[in-house]
């Protein structure tokens, strides 16, 4: 039994659930069954053909494509079964599948199974219980927990005029972990191994089907032209990283005008590589006007290693957000829950939030500490009183010159895309009618945007002619966004509510126009007044009264409300410094707590292994024993 047929065996008996007493009868089955190399692009079931055949992947990647669904349906990954479904009920093909790059399968016909079931008796009975389980699990999900197939390839090409860094490409070694079974691959390595054959020759795609199936990760090092390696490269890989010096000028190169000819937008990530961490970046624009199907960028220091780690988990799937609702003056509390989870070891790779819950997280993605930011909120809301300044109502309730010029201060004319750290701001967009998710541009208009209250601040205008304001009317908890932009687990932290709040007022008591006025020249007229909330806290109040029932929080995200008390207002910016004092021990005694309970989802945000495991073969002990 060759390499092919042993793994084909392993993979149908994991997914049909068989013991290892049934191997050698699955063998057989493979043994007797076809080997299909597919080529990105081919396709290899089309939707309507009839069912005559299911296949098991061996290694690659394909979509499936549904008639009249513009969007990839799913995507199917290595030990999984393509059209099971028809051949088994008897049905034609639901959908169309499409190798997502060179792939091998197991062809198994219907006659092939037959006599496969006649040697294996309990091989029927396994698949019924098999498509059981798989209708039941197809029950409808909501969008944003489709999760991607784990990639397993990454071709590494260069971008502008720049040569990949054998420094960047040492720190990536080093940044996959020891259970990380990463095997990096130049073209060199292959000719040395495979002498005289081309680089796509069968042994080739042979050996490379193999290493697949040992290594978690294949990386595939690109030519510094669009040689037939890098080509080979770009068509093998799930993802293609594009390497560019920073200094370098941004024109597009040969080789990822090919990635980008081939691959989609969510597949390409774009690497700006700094040989040391300055204060600014700058010059970001320019990379990403050149390549506007690149949906993600990254800024990598080569100086401490700490940005190759959070590319790393970006590549894997493992980036950590942290996600911050809006609640006017209570998001200060962010800050304090922040300084706390980073106290206690985590490293966020994205950053995101609504209204005051962006404008906090805008401070940290700056590069700013906790003090620094409340310092910066005492100078905005009290000591500059930017939402105490009321102004004639034909534009809004507030005059927004002060805020405006006191956000600028604070950011400057830093550029989202120029930020070290990943951010995002949401807004709403008034003229599309849909979320607004800031992601390029100047951060302080970003923030200014999504925390545009209606009526009581001018609604923000862009460029292009879009009217927004407040993000909380949207969402006031993106991470629905947050999911949209990477993979991994997140820190959702809520501001929360305190249940009902009731206003015991005797309505016929509020005064009309001219005795309103008329008690208002008065300071005992004044005091009689009944203690109805004032025109910007019932405003503020409306704009956060549309909440989703529930946060779509999955199995590796964590939802964090700290404690705040009922008597500090929406707009009360006054008692900034002591919420986040208090939410900040509060999430101190938070995270301790769960710590003695070992919570999984705060180990994983935190680093820290759940349990102690076997020690697997580190990533250059593999290089060497596959090279």
């Amino acid at each position: 039994m060759d390499s092919t047929g042993s793994l084909a065996a392993k993979l149908l008996s994991a997914t049909l659930m068989f013991d290892q007493t049934s191997l050698a009868a699955l063998e057989a089955l493979a043994a007797n069954s076809d080997r299909r190399i597919l080529r990105r692009g081919e396709v290899l079931v089309r939707e309507g053909d009839r069912s005559d055949r299911f296949f098991v992947v061996l290694s690659g990647r394909f979509t499936v494509h549904r008639e009249g669904v513009g969007e990839t349906v799913a995507e199917i990954g290595q030990g999984e079964l393509v059209g099971e479904i028809g051949f088994f009920a008897a049905l034609p093909r639901i959908a169309t599948v499409v190798a997502a790059r060179d792939s091998i399968v197991l062809e198994i016909r219907d006659d092939q199974f037959e006599r496969a079931a006649k040697a294996l008796p309990s091989l029927r009975q396994s698949v019924t219980t098999f498509l059981a389980r798989r209708f039941a699990m197809q029950s409808p999900a909501p969008r944003q927990n489709k999760q991607p197939c784990k990639l397993r390839t990454l071709a590494i090409v260069p971008a502008g005029r720049s040569r990949i860094s054998p420094d960047f490409i040492s720190q990536l070694r080093a940044a996959f972990s020891a259970d990380k079974r990463a095997v990096f691959l130049t073209r060199r390595e292959l000719e040395d191994r495979f002498a005289g054959l081309p680089i796509d020759d069968q042994p080739v795609l042979d050996w490379l089907n193999h290493l697949e199936g040992k290594a978690d990760i294949i990386v595939y090092i690109a030519d510094d032209d669009p040689s037939e390696w890098t080509r080979v490269c770009i068509r093998q890989a799930d993802n293609v990283l594009l390497f560019a010096d920073a200094s370098d000028p941004a024109d597009l190169s040969s080789c990822e005008a090919l990635a980008l000819a081939i691959h989609a937008p969510s597949n390409l990530r774009l690497v700006l590589v700094h040989p040391k961490r300055t204060s600014t970046v700058s010059g970001t624009a320019a990379w990403l006007d050149a390549r506007p199907g690149v949906r993600q960028h990254h800024h990598v220091s080569l100086e401490d290693g700490l940005d190759v780690e959070r590319l790393v988990r970006f590549i894997a799937g493992e980036a950590r957000g942290f996600v911050a609702a809006g609640g006017g003056s209570l998001g200060c509390a962010h800050i304090g829950v922040y300084r706390a989870f980073v106290e206690a070891g985590a490293s966020f790779d994205y950053l995101g939030g609504t209204s005051s819950g962006a404008a906090m997280m805008a401070g940290f993605a700056r590069g700013l500490d906790a003090d620094a930011i409340d310092r910066g909120t005492h100078l905005i809301f009290v000591q500059s009183r930017a939402f105490r300044r009321l102004t004639l109502p034909q534009y809004a309730l507030l005059d927004h010159k002060v805020l405006d010029r006191t956000l600028q201060a604070e950011y400057g004319d830093v550029l989202i895309e120029d930020l070290w750290l990943p951010f995002f701001a949401l807004s709403t967009n008034l003229s599309t009618r849909r979320a607004h998710v800031h992601r390029r541009g100047k951060l302080w208009q970003a923030v200014r945007a999504s925390g545009s209250i209606p009526g009581v601040l001018p609604p923000f205008f862009t460029v292009e002619g879009d009217m927004l304001v407040d993000g909380a009317i949207m969402n006031n908890l993106p991470l629905e966004q947050m999911k949209e932009l990477k993979t991994g687990p997140n820190v959702v932290a809520s501001l929360g509510s305190h249940g009902p709040r009731k206003h015991h007022i005797d309505y016929d008591s509020i005064p009309g126009a001219s005795e309103l006025a008329v008690r208002m020249l008065t300071p005992f007229g004044r005091a009689s007044l009944p203690k109805v909330p004032s025109m910007i806290q019932v405003i503020t109040a409306s704009v956060l009264a549309h909440r989703p029932e529930e946060v779509m929080l999955d199995e590796r995200d964590i939802l964090v409300s700290p404690a705040i008390s009922s008597a500090i207002g929406f707009m009360d910016w006054s008692q900034h410094s002591e919420l986040y004092v208090e939410a900040y021990e509060w999430t101190k005694r938070w995270i301790m707590e769960r710590l003695r309970d070992n919570d999984s989802r705060l180990l994983r945000i935190l680093g820290i292994p759940a349990a102690p495991g076997v020690k697997q073969a580190a990533a250059s002990d593999l290089d060497r024993s596959a090279l």
